[in-house]
C-alpha cells in the first residue's frame, strides 16, 4: 500500500477534481492525504477589510470540503488526512514535511509564484526536494478535445516552415549577406531585424510544440 499526496487551491468540491485522485487511490489500494493551499498576498493594501474576509471565506470553504470528503471515505473504509495551509513559504514547506513522506504527489490548480524565495519554480523542484515524483493533475485527467490535435498541427505546420528555412533559406545566406544584410544600409538594418525574429519564432514555436505533444513540458503551475 502506498501513500498519494494531493495538494491544490481553489478548493470548492467542484474545481479541486479530487474525484480523478480518489479513483487513482482507490485502484491502487494506496492512502490519501491532501492539502488545501489557500492564496495570501501580503502586498495587498486592502488586507484588513477584504483579503482577510476572503482568506476566512476560502478556509471555510476548504475546511467543508475536507470534512465532507474524509466522512464520505470512511464510509468507504478508506483513510483521508488534511490540512487547509496558507500558500506561503514557511506554512508550505512546514505542511510538507508534516505530509511526507509519500510516495506520489499530485498537484492541481497551484501558483508557484510565492514559493519562489524557497528555490520552487516548477513542481520537479518539489520532486526533488522530496525526492518523490509530484505529477500535475492534468495528467490524469482525459485531455481536452482536440488539444493534441492542435499542437499536432502547429508542430507539422512550423517543422515544414524550419524546413524549408534551413534548406531553402540558408544556403542562400551568404549571397543575402553581400546583397543586402551586411551593406551597411537602413534597409540591411532593416532587413536583419525583420528576418532574426521571424526565423526565431518559426523554430521556437516548433521546439515549443515537441515536448507538449509527448507531455514533456515543465509544470509550473497552473497559471503559467
Amino acid at each position: 500500500m502506498g501513500k498519494i499526496l494531493f495538494m491544490g487551491k481553489n478548493i470548492d468540491g467542484q474545481s479541486s477534481h479530487l474525484d480523478q485522485v480518489i479513483e487513482v487511490a482507490t485502484s491502487r489500494g494506496a492512502e490519501l492525504s491532501a492539502l488545501f493551499l489557500i492564496p495570501v498576498s501580503m502586498e495587498t493594501a486592502d488586507w484588513i477589510n477584504v483579503q482577510e474576509k476572503q482568506i476566512k471565506e476560502a478556509e471555510q470553504k476548504a475546511s467543508d470540503f475536507g470534512r465532507k470528503v474524509e466522512e464520505n471515505l470512511k464510509a468507504r473504509g478508506m483513510t483521508f488526512d488534511w490540512k487547509v495551509v496558507h500558500l506561503v513559504p514557511s506554512a508550505f514547506m512546514t505542511a510538507l514535511e508534516e505530509f511526507t513522506p509519500v510516495d506520489i504527489i499530485i498537484a492541481g490548480d497551484i501558483d508557484l509564484e510565492p514559493l519562489v524565495e524557497k528555490g520552487i519554480k516548477h513542481l520537479e523542484d518539489i520532486s526533488a526536494l522530496l525526492n518523490c515524483p509530484v505529477l500535475p493533475l492534468a495528467s490524469l485527467l482525459p485531455a481536452q478535445k482536440g488539444s493534441n490535435g492542435k499542437t499536432l498541427t502547429r508542430l507539422l505546420l512550423f517543422g515544414a516552415l524550419s524546413a524549408v528555412s534551413y534548406f531553402l533559406f540558408f544556403p542562400q545566406l551568404d549571397k543575402l549577406n553581400h546583397a543586402i544584410y551586411m551593406k551597411g544600409t537602413v534597409l540591411g538594418a532593416l532587413a536583419v531585424m525583420l528576418t532574426v525574429p521571424v526565423h526565431a519564432y518559426i523554430y521556437g514555436t516548433f521546439t515549443e510544440c515537441l515536448p507538449k505533444l509527448i507531455g514533456l513540458e515543465k509544470s509550473a503551475g497552473a497559471n503559467h
